[in-house]
């Protein structure tokens, strides 16, 4: 099964020679938005064939389109990749596979993840347990690690965070 995955939008074009303004928050954009990557846009599937980064954007040329006229089609669309053609390490996960895991710390259960995003350049999980919701952040002060095969977050030092 390819299992695909956003990895942003286009939100517009950049200059005349064709290439795409993005706009994503995908926490492993280095993987995603490389040069010979596949990307599905507007049902069509392009190649990237550059990329480069501009303010808070990426600017990708796919395809090697070079005019601005066979490249606003794509305007307002999401971008996706196949899961698999990321490459991700066994240690390796995306925010979106903490969705619904349970959170353990010292074999007791914290609460099931609802939630994970990118807020103010760092991330966190929003958990609930008993109708109570916390946030903890992906960091090693607070991960030991993710189980993909068992779906369950490993934690040290969260049970602090619940209020």
């Amino acid at each position: 099964m390819n299992e695909l995955v956003c990895v942003g939008k286009v939100i517009n074009f950049f200059g005349i020679k064709g290439e795409l303004k993005i706009l994503s928050d995908f926490d492993k954009q280095d993987l995603a938005f490389k040069i010979g990557m596949d990307v599905l846009i507007k049902e069509e599937w392009l190649k990237i064939t550059s990329i480069r980064r501009h303010k808070n954007y990426i600017l990708i040329r796919v395809n090697n389109l070079n005019d601005i006229n066979l490249i606003t089609k794509y305007i307002g669309f999401n971008i996706y990749v196949k899961k698999i053609d990321l490459n991700l390490k066994n240690d390796e996960y995306l925010l979106e596979d903490l969705i619904g895991a349970k959170v353990i710390e010292n074999n007791e259960f914290l609460g099931e993840v609802i939630d994970a995003y990118i807020a103010t350049g760092s991330n966190y999980v929003r958990v609930l347990k008993d109708n109570i919701e916390f946030l903890i952040p992906l960091v090693d002060a607070y991960i030991k690690n993710f189980d993909k095969n068992t779906k369950t977050l490993y934690t040290t030092n969260a049970k602090n965070l619940i209020i």
